[in-house]
């Protein structure tokens, strides 16, 4: 089972985390391997494990040889946890590279050794470290959120200029992961296409249609959703429940005046740019937008924006700098590519294409803008703003209602033993947060906050001791959420983007987020592989107009529709509860966040953007929202209506992923799998002498040798592996004779099947195939290794044959090799299909992509007879023939001996007549020779028996003396053949002194010496 991905992926875990085999993954190994190169884009749900995936990409690169330097880029806050996975997987840290400024120079002076190099993409674009890197000889590179590699506005970014440089090279392995792939643009999705296949020449407009959408699934493009893993590859629930609450708390009177105020003032400045200009604002506009975003972030937020421009505003009139005609224009045109990285339909913000290398919050870029815009804002306005300025500075602490709501929340969880995270945009608001938990919290729990923003890691005081902060990564903020050392979490998105913080398990977005993606991929954080509990996420809404639309409009309407395909109505005061998982098993299992519609039937493109929400918000408040918002209803409807036909054309998943699962993969897989090597693991510890003791949830083995935990299946793989490599591998041909209790199976063939392409295996596993007189049938994963659980019980092993002599091995290999022929077609039907079409009408042929074709490019399956296993029927008397027959039945016998000795090249004697044995045979060239006791049966049982002479001359001659028994002589002999027999085989003393091989129950065993 060695390329068997479930055994494959077992066998690179070395430790850490446990890792688990989940069915979505094995289907995507099974998919990409036979690939040479593997070019894909894996978009599965966040929190699916796409880090492991790729890796276990890497490692079957590395260990088939096609991959000697790979090439890993992550965005900076992600290289520690990369580094820490490839560790948890096998790859010493002699060959992981780290490139950064400090480094590079070093690594180059080496040459770039062989080995896996991890790096900021926003370090490598820089020109001069990219152009080190593209000299490098990569075999593989991997991108880490790949949504970030793209356009912006109508530019392409650095970063996807960087990733295309390496993307040309079709022959090069390239794995793009992304749980949001297509970002609401399709030139913008189908660019990041065109990174996965170069070959293709189409416009987007040609490519931009369902065919082509449709072609891409399984081949390009794999996109798994945590319903799909419950529901139909795991068939249980591994991703536990999750819900979004938003709430409406009652807010102080100078809260509900400051609010109502910010609303009336960007209001009434946008009405009056609309009035003079008649058009839609652009620097103007997005002034405001961030002014209403830091607004609704913390009366801290607010304080500190309109404190600057206030500032900012009077230095320009103090010193003449410039008039607005001067520089408006200079402003409107950075403002589309600052509204697209900061406040597009992104979810979490580009802005370090704006900033370049340096990776930050936003507030730096946030204030910055608002200080430059200033000037747009005339002298009345800024009065209005230093009135807003002295509210946001009573609110502050004791008249922050949504604070003392949050800080309930917050309070009631940690009782009950959850953890908790707080997201939110700003690094000032998540300090302000972070300063008002310790002092608000109980003692005991205050105690237990930790924050996180792009500039610093600032953990709980008692854990603070002893440590150098400038040292602490985000790996040693998961180790103590993981340890129960901080219970609290607060985070900027920037500072947790891609991060595993699955074990808190309570999410709170601090701001009401405008953006539905951005709840989806915060939750995310959390809710994924390896949550156990439970995951609440809750936001927290004033009643002001702009939080109350958010709770109505944003909420109830469009992220309900997003996840469940319904909307909700829900009466103002009350809380809104969104399943983000169970509502969507009853709208239609449709996956929305991937595909985002482009047009609406006029051609008006139509996608949701944050900074068109925000501005639709304050022109025309609810009533705008609202209208902007149905335009995206009514595409999303367009869209689901697309997205359940695709579906009803592939046809029912459930029944394509059986499929895999059970006719590709054998099913080998899920619980069963588990149980199956549980029971291996404890009958081959049994088997070398090893005892195994059972304590609750852990095995001791060999008095505590190996302590393996029950439902650590890495540990269970990990004990197994090492009791195996303790055994000296078995001669070919062998057969093994078990007693038969209960299983009712005349013989079982066991082989080994390997599939290659390119003289590379990409899959292999064991084939077991029963046979129970005429009939014949295939025993695969899980079963057969619940069979060989049963057969390798030591109370049923009778003894070991050195061979078999069977005219069947060979039709029964031709019959498995032409089953694995089919499972590779089925394999790489969805790659060779779409590659037939798009060839000719939108791409180039894919010259240097392989296999093109299954009867030129694909080797024949490996077939490998291993030996066999033969059963002893307990519950059946010994028959003895009557003479007659037993004198036929042993002439033959003996010409099918003489007649394989001669094939052997050995020269067979029939001694019969004055030797107390059957045949001697000579080896001409080694001078051995075999004493030989032939026995025969005419049906297909193998009970024979020696006589006391027989017995003490097999005793005599040892492994000089062979028994060769011939069955099935009636219709098809086969040959079953034990060197030293007295040994090697248990018998039972029957009758006055003579010896049955074992068959018969309640007799007395005489063991061999």
């Amino acid at each position: 089972f060695k390329y068997h991905p479930y055994i494959f992926t077992l066998r690179q875990y070395t430790h850490g985390e446990p890792v688990y085999p989940y069915a979505h993954q094995l289907e995507l190994l099974i998919y990409l391997f036979p690939r040479k190169p593997i070019r894909v884009l894996i978009g599965d749900e966040i929190g699916l494990g796409k880090t492991i995936e790729a890796i276990m990409i890497i490692k079957y690169l590395r260990e088939v040889g096609l991959a000697k330097r790979i090439l890993i880029l992550v965005p900076r806050v992600l290289v520690h946890q990369w580094i820490s996975e490839l560790k948890r997987f096998g790859f010493q840290i002699t060959e992981i590279f780290q490139i950064e400024r400090e480094t590079i120079q070093n690594i180059l002076a080496k040459g770039f050794p062989e080995g896996v190099y991890v790096a900021s993409v926003d370090l490598v674009k820089r020109k001069e470290y990219k152009d080190i890197i593209l000299k490098v000889g990569w075999d593989a590179v991997i991108v880490d959120e790949a949504h970030r590699v793209g356009r912006v506005g109508d530019r392409e970014t650095q970063r996807f200029e960087l990733v295309s440089s390496f993307a040309k090279n079709a022959g090069i392995n390239l794995v793009l992961l992304s749980a949001t792939p297509h970002r609401g643009k399709p030139d913008d999705y189908i660019e990041r296409l065109r990174l996965v296949d170069p070959y293709l020449f189409a416009s987007v407009g040609e490519l931009d249609s369902e065919n082509f959408y449709r072609s891409i699934n399984n081949a390009l493009v794999f996109r798994r959703t945590k319903l799909d893993v419950n529901n139909v590859y795991e068939k249980r629930t591994i991703f536990t429940n999750c819900v979004f609450k938003a709430r409406v708390t009652k807010a102080s009177d100078i809260e509900v005046k400051f609010y109502s105020e910010v609303c009336e003032f960007l209001r009434s400045v946008l009405t009056r740019y609309y009035n003079i200009v008649g058009e839609k604002p652009s620097a103007l506009g997005l002034l405001l937008v961030l002014i209403a975003k830091r607004a609704s972030s913390s009366p801290k937020a607010a304080l500190i924006t309109l404190n600057r421009i206030i500032r900012r505003r009077a230095e320009i009139l103090k010193t003449g700098e410039v008039a607005i005609e001067d520089i408006s224009k200079d402003l409107d045109r950075e403002v589309d590519e600052f509204v697209e990285s900061i406040l597009g339909s992104k979810g979490f913000e580009e802005y370090d294409e704006i900033l370049g290398s340096r990776t930050t919050d936003i507030d730096e870029i946030v204030n910055s803008f608002s200080e430059k815009y200033a000037i747009l804002l005339d002298e009345q306005d800024i009065k209005t703003l230093t009135e807003l300025h002295r509210y946001a500075k009573r609110i502050i602490g004791d008249y922050d209602s949504r604070l003392a709501s949050i800080v309930d929340i917050v309070q009631t969880h940690l009782d009950k033993g959850d953890t908790v995270v707080i997201f939110t945009e700003f690094r000032d608001t998540a300090e302000y947060i972070f300063d008002e938990l310790k002092k608000r919290l109980s003692i005991n729990l205050g105690a237990k906050v930790a924050l996180v923003t792009s500039d610093r890691i600032e953990p709980p005081e008692e854990l603070a001791k002893g440590l150098d902060k400038r040292k602490i990564t985000i790996e040693d903020v998961k180790e103590w959420l993981a340890k129960g050392y901080v219970k609290v979490l607060v985070s900027t998105d920037v500072a947790s983007e891609g991060l595993n913080l699955q074990h808190a398990n309570i999410v709170i977005h601090y701001e009401p987020p405008w953006s539905p993606i951005k709840i989806v991929q915060r939750i995310g954080r959390v809710w994924r592989l390896g949550q156990r509990k439970d995951v609440v996420s809750y936001t927290v809404s004033l009643p002001v107009e702009s939080d109350l639309k958010a709770f109505e409009v944003l909420y109830a309407k469009l992220l309900s529709w997003y996840v469940s395909g319904v909307e909700q109505r829900v009466p103002i005061g009350e809380e809104l509860e969104i399943d983000m998982m169970g509502a969507r098993a009853g709208g239609g299992d449709v996956d929305l966040l991937v595909l985002v519609p482009s047009a609406s039937d006029r051609g008006e493109k139509i996608y949701f953007s944050e900074y068109r929400a925000w501005l639709e918000f304050i022109h025309r408040g609810g009533v705008g929202l609202e209208e902007y918002v149905r335009k995206i209803l009514s595409m999303l409807q367009t869209l689901k209506r697309y997205a359940e036909r695709i579906k009803l054309e592939e046809g029912e998943k459930e029944i394509r992923v059986r499929k895999i699962l059970d006719d590709i993969l054998g099913g080998l897989y899920g619980r069963d799998a588990e149980d199956s090597l549980r029971n291996i693991l404890v009958a081959a510890a049994k088997l070398q002498g090893l005892s195994v003791e059972d304590r609750r949830d852990k095995m001791f083995i060999d008095s505590g040798r190996y302590v393996v935990a029950k439902n650590n299946i890495s540990d269970v793989y990990k004990a197994l592996e090492s009791i195996i490599q303790e055994v000296s591998e078995p001669p070919d041909n062998l057969a093994l004779l078990v007693l038969d209790k209960g299983i009712d199976i005349d013989e079982l063939l066991l082989y080994k099947v390997e599939l290659e392409i390119d003289g590379k295996p990409y899959y292999s596993e064991a084939v077991g195939v029963r046979r129970k007189g005429a009939e014949i049938g295939e025993v695969r994963g899980t079963h057969l290794l619940h069979l060989l659980t049963r057969i390798l019980d030591s109370d049923k092993i009778i003894g070991i044959a050195d061979g078999v002599q069977d005219d069947d091995v060979d039709i029964l290999k031709n019959k498995i090799s032409s089953k694995f022929k089919e499972i590779m077609r089925r394999t790489l039907n969805p790659f060779l299909n779409y590659v037939r079409s798009v060839e000719g009408s939108f791409s180039y042929p894919h010259s240097a992509w392989s296999p093109r074709d299954i009867a030129k490019d694909v080797r024949e399956p490996r077939v490998v007879y291993i030996g066999k296993v033969l059963f002893l029927k307990t519950h059946e008397a010994y028959d003895a023939p009557p003479p007659i027959a037993v004198e036929e039945v042993e002439k033959k016998a003996m010409e099918v001996v003489m007649d394989y000795e001669r094939r052997c090249g050995r020269i067979p004697v029939d001694v019969s007549r004055f030797e107390h044995y059957d045949i001697q045979s000579s080896d001409p060239v080694s001078g051995e020779a075999r004493f030989i006791e032939v026995k025969g049966r005419s049906d297909n049982r193998i009970q024979v028996e020696l006589t006391e002479v027989e017995f003490e001359y097999a005793k005599k001659l040892g492994e000089s003396y062979w028994l060769y028994i011939v069955y099935n002589i009636s219709s098809k002999p086969r040959l079953l053949i034990i060197r030293n027999p007295a040994k090697n085989i248990r018998w039972a003393e029957v009758g006055v002194k003579r010896y049955r091989l074992i068959g018969v129950e309640n007799h007395a065993y005489t063991e061999g010496s």
